[in-house]
This record gives structure tokens, C-alpha cells and sequence, in this order.
């Protein structure tokens, strides 16, 4: 399960137009082969791709600008298209001129990364969590994905670097089994467990969350 959507990618920190794809200008193309020379392209097979034109140019027939296209690899320089995955190459009647290729980001991975992320540091009773998760872990899900797409698209921003250590921080405490707060918690189960001195001790610092909505 997911615990965050790509919106709350940008609603809990990262800035709008951080994540744009970027696009390669492909070298040329073999109308007799139907491949496309990319050096290094490094798509696997299926991997979806875009094209779009550039500097007044043109796609090569029939490719549409703006359409998800599947990569064949032939080699590690050049690669066909498909139109569905595991299709057959399409067959291209010119070559075009001057267009990009780009791989639509993996945000829905980025987002399966931290969820099983916050799996991994969550008391294993609890885990995996159902809908509706506590607005802290969804923020903190998104927090851990925006990051990791940032790093991935060679971005820089020192607010989110503090935001992602205050996320990992946030994971440290639940691994050290302190509880998550549930929004209908009363004060006096607002306390995280530190170093109790007795099972009983632990007991009572607990059992407040799990009756107020907590997670613990």
C-alpha cells in the first residue's frame, strides 16, 4: 500500500516544476531498422518514453509527440519503439528531425520506496497500515519520496535536505518503538515512551495511543 499520493509530493515540500523530466537528443534515426541512436540509452525493455520535438523539428512517422511509447533495446545505443509493452516494434516511414526522448519520472516507485520504508521502522504489529494512515505518516511518506526524486533528477534544495532529515529523525523515534500521536489522542497521552524503567512502565506510556487512534 501506498501511503501517500504524488500530490502530497508537492503539497508537504517539494517546489512545483522541480521535477521535470529531462529529455535526450536522439543522435539519428535507421528508417530500415526502425531504431533510434541514443548513446547509453539505458532503457530496459518496456520502459515508457516520450518523444517530443525540438528547435522546430519533427517526429519521425508515424510517432506522436506527447504519447507513451515502449522501449525495445537492441543494444546500448539504440532501441526501437513499440506502441503496448511486449509489442512489436513499429515500423517508421522517415527519420525525422531533431526531437527528444524522455522517460517519464518514477514517482509511483519513489512513493512504494518510502512507504516500505516507514513498513520497515514501524513496530511490526502494526504494519502494514489501512486507510486512513495518520496525516503524520502520509507526511512523512511524502516527505522521504519528494527527496528521493529530487536526488534522482540531480536537483538542489537546502529546505528539503532539512525536511528529509527531519523525516528520517521522525523514523528513528518509531524504530525505537515511540508512538505515533492519533489526532483525537487528550494531552495526557500526548508522551512518547523514553527509556521506561519497567515493563509496566512502558505499558502505561503506550496504551494510551492504541485506544486514542495512535499507532504503537
Amino acid at each position: 500500500m501506498a501511503y501517500c499520493s504524488p500530490s502530497d509530493l508537492y503539497r508537504y515540500g517539494l517546489p512545483r516544476g522541480a521535477l521535470a523530466s529531462p529529455g535526450r537528443l536522439v543522435d539519428s534515426v535507421s528508417v530500415t531498422s526502425n531504431t533510434l541512436e541514443l548513446d547509453s540509452h539505458g532503457f530496459e525493455d518496456d520502459t515508457v518514453v516520450q518523444l517530443r520535438t525540438a528547435g522546430g523539428g519533427s517526429l519521425p512517422s508515424p510517432l506522436v509527440e506527447g504519447v507513451n511509447y515502449y522501449a525495445i533495446g537492441t543494444d546500448t545505443w539504440r532501441f526501437q519503439l513499440a506502441s503496448s509493452a511486449g509489442g512489436a516494434a513499429i515500423d517508421l516511414t522517415d527519420a525525422g528531425t531533431t526531437f527528444v526522448v524522455l522517460a517519464p519520472l518514477p514517482i509511483d516507485d519513489a512513493i512504494s520506496k518510502a512507504s516500505r520504508l516507514i513498513d520497515d521502522m514501524l513496530p511490526a504489529h502494526v504494519v502494514p497500515l489501512s486507510d486512513p494512515v495518520p496525516d503524520v505518516i502520509r507526511i512523512t511518506c511524502a516527505e522521504l519520496a519528494a527527496s528521493d526524486m529530487l536526488s534522482l533528477t540531480g536537483g538542489e534544495s537546502p529546505s528539503l535536505t532539512a525536511v528529509y532529515d527531519a523525516a528520517r529523525r521522525r523514523l528513528d523515534r518509531w524504530s525505537r518503538n515511540i508512538p505515533i500521536r492519533g489526532d483525537n489522542a487528550p494531552p495526557t497521552a500526548q508522551r512518547s515512551v523514553s527509556s521506561p524503567s519497567s515493563s509496566s512502565a512502558s505499558s502505561a506510556a503506550v496504551s494510551p495511543w492504541t485506544r486514542y487512534g495512535g499507532i504503537a
